[in-house]
């Protein structure tokens, strides 16, 4: 709720194009839904819906798809604001190459971190096109370069039409890579746009940032699933077994995290001598991600609280 407001704010005030603002409420325990139906009751771009039961992300994003009356669909997370030009541009690429999907650099922003591009350092093609085996080669799960899975494209809403090509409710992490992945996968034209018109607020409560095991393991059942319709489909190439591999050591290393948080310190080893590729992740790099676990690895050991 604290930035429902501005996320808001910043979807109305776009430049250059006709917007509406579909507000999706998932049963969260806060004010967000009073807060909405009091702004949609003083402006008629904005409409507010709930899902019938907590459906995490994907179920809320399908049911702004099934309301939509645009020519493009866009997703605004609600602690995340939008630069004032970002749709016009984004749109106007889109319509110059027929793209079916257009995507930005994110602005990583927030309280006791430094400001960055997401995407810097990261080697994509200089036409900004994103095909299937770059999509796959930039989506590896703890891999060296920004991950392509946590951009926010703009999707035109003709790639819906016939109840084709939906968010996997099941999906609490996850669910906009597997939707993309799949769009690709049937033919779609995916195009990078260079500047970065998404800010992507980083705090406490972010859910993106957290694989938990369940979390892991259902990503896993999705990836299979996809996996299943690239062979099919003739398309099982090297990039896609190295993201298909570095899923299943995600898990792996995920559940021999969680073991050793319940102290089961045999079933840690057997979950990494399942995976043996998997032992890399404890000598990871000293990010956010690493600093977090080691320490709840630490704890395990030392009989402290979590």
């Amino acid at each position: 709720m604290p930035y429902l407001p501005e996320a808001i704010d910043s979807a109305l005030q776009q430049r250059g194009v006709t917007i509406e603002v579909l507000i999706v409420d998932d049963h969260g325990s806060d004010k967000s839904l009073a807060y909405a139906r009091e702004r949609a009751a003083s402006d008629s771009r904005i409409r507010v819906f709930q899902t019938p039961e907590n459906q995490g992300p994907g179920g809320a994003r399908n049911i702004a798809i099934e309301n939509m009356r645009g020519r493009w669909y866009a997703v605004l997370d609600s602690d995340d604001v939008i630069e004032p030009d970002r749709f016009a541009a984004m749109i106007a690429l889109g319509e110059r190459h027929r793209a079916d999907l257009v995507a930005d650099d994110l602005t990583i922003f927030g309280e006791d971190i430094p400001t960055a591009r997401f995407l810097d350092g990261s080697s994509l093609p200089d036409d900004g096109v994103i095909d299937l085996d770059t999509y796959f080669r930039h989506t590896v799960m703890f891999g060296q370069q920004a991950s392509l899975g946590f951009l926010k494209p703009i999707i035109r809403a003709s790639v819906f039409e016939g109840g084709k090509h939906r968010y996997r409710p099941d999906l609490r992490i996850g669910e906009d890579d597997e939707l993309i992945a799949q769009l690709l996968l049937g033919g779609a034209d995916y195009r990078l746009l260079p500047s970065a018109g998404y800010r992507y607020r980083k705090h406490a409560h972010s859910i993106s940032h957290r694989l938990s095991l369940a979390n892991a393991q259902r990503m896993l059942a999705a990836e299979r699933d996809l996996r299943d319709d690239i062979v099919r489909m003739g398309r099982l190439t090297p990039a896609y077994r190295r993201r298909y591999r570095s899923i299943e050591e995600a898990v792996a290393f995920t559940q021999a995290i969680e073991a050793l948080k319940q102290r089961r310190v045999v079933a840690a080893i057997g979950a990494i001598l399942r995976n043996p590729s998997a032992a890399r992740h404890f000598s990871m790099p000293l990010s956010a991600l690493a600093v977090r676990w080691r320490k709840r690895i630490s704890t395990a050991f030392d009989g402290s609280r979590t």
